[in-house]
């Protein structure tokens, strides 16, 4: 699938508002002239900088369809396993803190390795290895609070 520099330019105008809109809530920081949403806010002009340039160089090119589809969204079963992951990380932010992060990460993995034809035999324990390490570099050395949900506290 390939956007037009004209998609990709709204999209990046669109995303440039929303930013903008959600750091004007972010509080005042008591004693400092700029406060939590100056960052936010400066990412927010160049991600709109750089939408004005894709959208004026994609009115430029006449002819070119917003959305096309390519080669490799023609075989069987690409766009179900585009819509597959985009639903899977849907799925992770909805239901991440109720079921929590582990058993969320092996489900995801194992339906992934599916869609990829990884054999079952390697699929779980790979899903499970990997699941693991994550959580360990996250929660223990990142410091990352990675959500529990039905699972008891591991060691770390």
């Amino acid at each position: 699938m390939r956007f037009s520099d004209t998609m990709l330019g709204i999209m990046l105008l669109a995303f440039a508002v929303a930013v903008a809109s959600y750091s004007w809530t972010f509080p005042a920081i008591p004693g400092q002239q700029y406060g939590a949403a100056t960052f936010p806010l400066l990412i927010s002009v160049g991600f709109a900088g750089c939408g004005a340039v894709l959208f004026v160089r994609g009115i430029q090119e006449r002819g070119v369809p917003l959305i096309a589809r390519t080669d490799w969204t023609r075989r069987p079963g690409a766009m179900v396993a585009v819509l597959t992951t985009i639903s899977l990380v849907l799925a992770y932010i909805l239901f991440a803190r109720q079921i929590g992060f582990i058993p969320m990460m092996v489900g995801i993995l194992v339906i992934l390795f599916w869609l990829l034809r990884v054999p079952w035999w390697q699929t779980l324990p790979i899903a499970i290895a990997a699941t693991l390490v994550t959580d360990y570099v996250f929660r223990s050395l990142l410091l990352v609070p990675l959500p529990f949900g039905i699972l008891p506290r591991l060691p770390w």
